[in-house]
Formats: structure tokens, C-alpha cells, sequence
């Protein structure tokens, strides 16, 4: 069954490269089914209902606003900023979001240093993995493999670039509660360029796939890693597809909710 599940998995990625308007309707579909009935959320988002409402919560690595909605219905913060620098994306997030006052859209990408980089979009075959896109050229073509899309054809990938502001996450000044990343393999990065803030604030972060050098720095600021199923956390840092940092102070708070 696993087997077969994962061929399934690859079989879609495939179809959907002769079919692209296929991209917009699956998630309209997902968002829909996360606003009204909290359902394609990932068990680290629940776990932030069983803390205090947040006062600020950051959203880097917007895509298609699955995130902010997730936040909204189990983190209830006071308001949302949200960061993409893909300029396609961000603009179905104005669509989205714009007119909300608690969610603030950034269309800038995050790093260690202020500076103009590339942003790299793979596509293959019609289909354009914009959600995929990447500062790191290796990285966004590392992203599409015969792992991901069933009869896989590297002849069938390119990528398309564009110039994007990079800042700092200290540049802001902050005082988040939440942070969530998922900056396809520049999570190093971010926190480099934002660890004065992580220091002073401590939030909860959900990260996708950190390294060892993330965690490291997580440690500095007061933050250990763990996984957590839906029903309990367990220490580490590995194993699961999200990883949520917590402090002590936050491990009190969920102590009688878990």
C-alpha cells in the first residue's frame, strides 16, 4: 500500500503538467477546505490552539495563502504579515488578502544580508512550480525529480528568473509571536538574518525541513526542537515534515493542553 499511495502521489505532478489551470483550482479547493472546515492543516498548526491567541504572527514563504489561513483559524493572532517575493504569487495574495487589515502582504524575500538577488522559478513541460521558486539556482532545480513526477524527463525542465529585494527579518523590527518558514532550503539564511529578533521574542517557529546548523541557532535563542503527531511532542529535530520550535515558557503553557 505505501508503494502504491507514493505512485499515486507521483502520478498527479505529471498530469497536471499538460493540464496547468489545474494548479489554481487545487488550491482554491484546499484553501476552501481550510477556511470553512479546518481541514488540510498540518498537525503543527493545530498544536497552536492550545496557546494563548497571538499578538503577531509571521508568515515567510506566503505561495498561495494555505499559511495565513491555517494561522487564522488555530493561531487566532491579531494580525498577520505574510512574506513572498515572488511577484505572480504576490499578487494572488492581494487578491486574496489585500483588503483584510489584520494581514499585511510583504513583497520582499528574506536572507542574512539586504541585497537584489535572482529568484529562480522552475517549471516543467506547461506547468510552472511557482511555489517551488527558490534564491538558490541548484536548489529550485533540485526540487523537481523523478521522486516527485512519475516519467520524469529532466529535458523537460527550465527555469525563468526575476530580480527580487531581499531584507533582513531584524530590518523589521518585529515582535512575533509565530514565525513559520518554508523558503525551500534557505532557512539558514532567515533565521541568520533574523536572530535578534528570535532572541528577544522566543516564538513558536514552524519550520520545513530544518538542518542541523538551524537547529543550532534555535538553541541560542532558547528554542528546542521537537515533532509533534497530533497528539503528543517528542524531541528532535528529524523525522517529521515540520518541526516546531519551542521554549520552556511555551512547554509550560501547552503542559496541562497535551
Amino acid at each position: 500500500m505505501p508503494r502504491l499511495k507514493d505512485a499515486m502521489k507521483r502520478q498527479l505532478p505529471d498530469v497536471q503538467t499538460y493540464a496547468p489551470w489545474l494548479i489554481d483550482a487545487k488550491f482554491a479547493f484546499y484553501n476552501a477546505g481550510t477556511r470553512y472546515a479546518g481541514l488540510f492543516v498540518d498537525p503543527e498548526f493545530k498544536l497552536l490552539s492550545r496557546l494563548p491567541a497571538a499578538g503577531l504572527a509571521l508568515d515567510i514563504g506566503g505561495n498561495r495563502g494555505q499559511s495565513i489561513l491555517a494561522l487564522k483559524r488555530h493561531a487566532r493572532p491579531r494580525r498577520i504579515v505574510t512574506f513572498e517575493p515572488n511577484p505572480v504569487l504576490v499578487r494572488g495574495l492581494e487578491e486574496r488578502f489585500g483588503t483584510l487589515e489584520s494581514v499585511t502582504i510583504k513583497p520582499v524575500g528574506l536572507g542574512e544580508k539586504p541585497d537584489r538577488l535572482d529568484l529562480y522559478v522552475p517549471s516543467y513541460r506547461n506547468f510552472t512550480y511557482d511555489g517551488l521558486a527558490s534564491l538558490n539556482e541548484t536548489a529550485a532545480l533540485a526540487l523537481l525529480n523523478d521522486r516527485m513526477i512519475a516519467r520524469y524527463d529532466e529535458r523537460h525542465v527550465s527555469l525563468t528568473r526575476c530580480r527580487v529585494e531581499v531584507r533582513t527579518l531584524d530590518s523589521f523590527e518585529f515582535e512575533p509571536d509565530i514565525i513559520k518558514m518554508d523558503v525551500q532550503g534557505l532557512e539558514d539564511a532567515v533565521l541568520a538574518g533574523g536572530l535578534e529578533t528570535v532572541r528577544r521574542c522566543r516564538p513558536v517557529m514552524i519550520i520545513e525541513a530544518p538542518s542541523a546548523r538551524f537547529t543550532e541557532m534555535a538553541a541560542s535563542a532558547g528554542l528546542s526542537p521537537y515533532r509533534y503527531d497530533g497528539h503528543r511532542l517528542v524531541r528532535g529535530s528529524t523525522g517529521a515534515k515540520n518541526i516546531v520550535y519551542l521554549s520552556e515558557a511555551h512547554l509550560e503553557a501547552l503542559g496541562e493542553a497535551l
